[in-house]
C-alpha cells in the first residue's frame, strides 16, 4: 500500500518516517497533508550548529538541541494559519545519534508525537532507523523509497480484525475481544489493527447518542495510548490483554 492510497482512504497517518527520503518525497507528503508553506516548520533548519561544532567538523550545518526542541514543542499549540494542517519536518532525524544528548532529544519528542493536536502532523527523514529509539518508531509509519508503507499483513485483514474486536466489545465479551487482537501476527500488525479500530470507534460514535459517542471517543484515546506502548511491551498478547481491560473499564 502506498501513502497515496492511505490518503484516499482517509487514513493518512499523523506521523511518517521517510527512510532515505528526499526533498521530493517531503514535498509530496506536505501536499497530501494539505499544508501551506507558511504552516510548515522545518525544525532542524531552525537550529544552526554553533561555531565550535562547525569547526570540529563532527556536526552538520544544523544540529538538534534540546532547549530549541522544547520551544518547538511549545509552539505545537498554535493552529495553522492557512491550510488544514501544521506540519513539523524533522530532516536527518537519525543525526541526533545514540549518545546521551541525542537520546535526550528523542525522549523529549515522545509525547509530542504520541498526543498531537488534531491539526499537527510530523514528517521525519532519515537514512536509517538504527539510531532512532524504538519508542519513536512505534509512533510513526515507516516508509521506504517512493512512499512504500511497511506492512506485515494485508490491510483488509487488519480491518476485519478490528471489526471482530468491536463486535466482541459490543457483545461485552472481553475474552473474544482480546482473542481478536492476538490474531495480529506481530507488533507492527497489531499497531495497524489498532489504527483500524480507531476508525471503527470514530464511525460508531457518529451514529451513537451523545453519552455513547463520548465513551467511544475516550476509547479512541485509550487505543492511541497503546499504539505508543506497542514497541516497549514484550508481546502482542500482553498488549492485547492490557488494552482490552482498559477499554472495558471505559465502556462498561
Amino acid at each position: 500500500m502506498t501513502i497515496e492510497t492511505l490518503h484516499e482512504a482517509g487514513r493518512l497517518p499523523h506521523a511518517i518516517l521517510l527512510l532515505g527520503g528526499n526533498a521530493e518525497n517531503v514535498e509530496q507528503a506536505l501536499k497530501l497533508y494539505k499544508c501551506e508553506p507558511a504552516d510548515t516548520v522545518y525544525v532542524k533548519e531552525g537550529m544552526p550548529a554553533s561555531d565550535s561544532e562547525k569547526k570540529s567538523k563532527k556536526q552538520p550545518p544544523y544540529s538538534y538541541k534540546i532547549d530549541a526542541l522544547r520551544s518547538v514543542i511549545s509552539s505545537g499549540n498554535l493552529r495553522p494559519q492557512f491550510g488544514e494542517s501544521r506540519v513539523f519536518v524533522f530532516n536527518d532525524f537519525d543525526s541526533m545519534g545514540e549518545e546521551r544528548s541525542g537520546i535526550q532529544c528523542q525522549n523529549a519528542l515522545l509525547k509530542f508525537f504520541e498526543e498531537p493536536h488534531e491539526f499537527n502532523r510530523f514528517i521525519l527523514t532519515a537514512e536509517s532507523s538504527s539510531k532512532i529509539l524504538t519508542t519513536i518508531l512505534s509512533r510513526v509509519v515507516v516508509i521506504r523509497g517512493k512512499f512504500q508503507v511497511e506492512e506485515t499483513q494485508d490491510t483488509s485483514e487488519h480491518d476485519e480484525i478490528a471489526k471482530t474486536a468491536l463486535a466482541a466489545l459490543i457483545r461485552k465479551s472481553e475474552y473474544e475481544t482480546a482473542a481478536a487482537f492476538t490474531r495480529a501476527k506481530d507488533k507492527q500488525s497489531l499497531k495497524n489493527v489498532f489504527v483500524s479500530l480507531i476508525d471503527e470507534f470514530a464511525n460508531t460514535a457518529k451514529n451513537a447518542d451523545s453519552d455513547s459517542a463520548a465513551q467511544y471517543l475516550k476509547a479512541c484515546d485509550v487505543v492511541r495510548k497503546y499504539i505508543g506502548r506497542i514497541a516497549v511491551n514484550p508481546s502482542v498478547p500482553l498488549t492485547a490483554s492490557a488494552c482490552t481491560a482498559e477499554l472495558y473499564s471505559i465502556l462498561y
